[in-house]
C-alpha cells in the first residue's frame, strides 16, 4: 500500500506540492528484471561519487559541455539522478552545455543524511560537491517542485556562485500548510513500511518488469532519505515559514515556469497556485513568467524541450549580460 500511498499524496498535493512524484508515476521505463532469481540488485551508479568530507560521499551525473555557465538541478523532494523528472531535460540541454544532476544525501546512491540534517546542510553539501567535483560557477539553478526552497536558499548562502534561476513549478514560502500536512500524513507510513522492512530489498511489490532504478525508490534506504528530507523542513526557523520567509532575489535573472493544465473552470487551488507562480516571479526585477501549456506538475518530464529553451535563453541572457525582459 505504501506505492498507492505515497503517490495519492503527490496527487492531493499538486496544486501546492506534489511531494512524491514517485517513477510509477512519471516514467513508464521498464527493463529485464533486476535479477534471474527475482531477488533485487542494487543498479550501478550513472555518474560518480564525490567525497564531500566528513567521511560521506554525493552522487553527480553530468552531460554535455560549454563555456559556461554550467547548469545544476536541483530536484524536488525524493528525486534522485535515476528516478527523476529531469532526465530528459538534461538530453536537451547536454548539446549545449554542461549539465549535472545529483543526489541529495540519503536519496539514490550518495551516502546517508547525518542526524539532525538541514535544509542548510544540504544547501552546504551542494557547494561542496560543485568544488568537489570541480563544476566551475557561476551556475545556473534549475529548481523543480521543493528544490524551488533549496535554490533560494543556495542563492542566499553563495551568491556569487550564481548567474541565473530557473524555477520550474517551483513550491513557494507560500505553502508550509501543505509541507506540514504532508508531513503528517506520510512520515507515518514511511514509517510503518520501514518497520517491516530488509536492509536493500524494496518495501513493496513492484510490477514485472521494473526497472531497479525505479524499485531503488523503495527500498528502505531511500525511504529514510525521503523522512529525512520531510524531517528537515520541520527544523526550518518559523520565520522561513513564513510568505517571504526565503526572501527576494534582487536583479538576479529569473525564469519561472508554470504549468498549465488546470481544471476547467479553474479551481481555488488552481487560482493559488497561479497566484503562487507569479509571486515567485515577482522575487526579482529582472524576471519572466513562462506557461507550460501542456504539462501538470512534471514539466521537465512533460515538456523538457520548454525548459531546455528556458535554460537558453538564461545562458544567452548571461554571457550577453542583457535582461531577459
Amino acid at each position: 500500500m505504501l506505492h498507492q500511498i505515497l503517490s495519492v499524496a503527490a496527487i492531493s498535493l499538486a496544486p501546492a506540492l506534489p511531494t512524491l512524484v514517485l517513477m510509477t508515476e512519471v516514467r513508464a521505463q521498464t527493463t529485464a528484471p533486476a535479477a534471474a532469481d527475482g531477488g533485487y540488485v542494487r543498479p550501478a551508479p550513472p555518474g560518480r561519487l564525490v567525497d564531500v568530507g566528513g567521511g560521506r560521499r554525493l552522487h553527480i551525473h553530468c552531460k554535455g559541455s560549454g563555456d559556461g555557465p554550467a547548469v545544476i538541478f536541483e530536484a524536488g523532494l525524493s528525486q534522485y539522478t535515476a528516478n527523476t523528472t529531469y532526465g530528459r531535460a538534461q538530453d536537451a540541454i547536454a548539446p549545449f552545455a554542461r549539465v549535472c544532476t545529483y543526489d541529495r544525501a540519503g536519496l539514490g546512491w550518495s551516502d546517508p543524511a547525518p542526524a539532525g540534517w538541514t535544509q542548510a546542510g544540504m544547501v552546504a553539501d551542494l557547494h561542496r560537491l560543485l568544488e568537489a567535483a570541480e563544476v566551475k560557477g557561476p551556475y545556473i539553478l534549475v529548481a523543480h517542485s521543493l528544490g524551488g526552497l533549496l535554490a533560494r536558499s543556495y542563492v542566499r548562502a553563495y551568491p556569487g556562485e550564481v548567474a541565473g534561476l530557473v524555477l520550474v513549478d517551483a513550491t513557494s514560502d507560500r505553502n508550509f500548510g501543505e509541507l506540514e500536512a504532508a508531513t503528517a500524513a506520510t512520515v507515518p507510513q514511511i514509517d510503518a513500511a520501514l518497520a517491516s522492512s530488509r536492509p536493500g530489498v524494496p518495501v513493496v511489490g513492484m510490477p514485472p518488469g521494473t526497472s531497479p532504478e525505479v524499485s531503488m525508490a523503495f527500498t528502505p534506504e531511500i525511504l529514510r532519505g525521503v523522512k529525512t528530507e520531510f524531517e528537515a523542513l520541520g527544523r526550518l526557523p518559523p520565520a522561513m515559514k513564513q510568505p517571504g520567509g526565503f526572501g527576494t532575489l534582487g536583479d538576479l535573472p529569473l525564469i519561472v515556469i508554470r504549468r498549465g493544465k488546470a481544471s476547467q473552470p479553474p479551481s481555488e487551488a488552481d487560482l493559488n497556485h497561479r497566484a503562487g507562480q507569479e509571486a515567485l516571479a515577482a522575487l526579482s526585477t529582472d524576471s519572466v513568467l513562462v506557461t507550460a501549456e501542456n504539462s501538470g506538475h512534471t514539466i521537465p518530464l512533460d515538456e523538457p524541450q520548454v525548459v531546455a529553451d528556458a535554460v537558453r535563453r538564461m545562458i544567452d541572457a548571461v554571457r550577453t549580460k542583457k535582461p531577459l525582459r
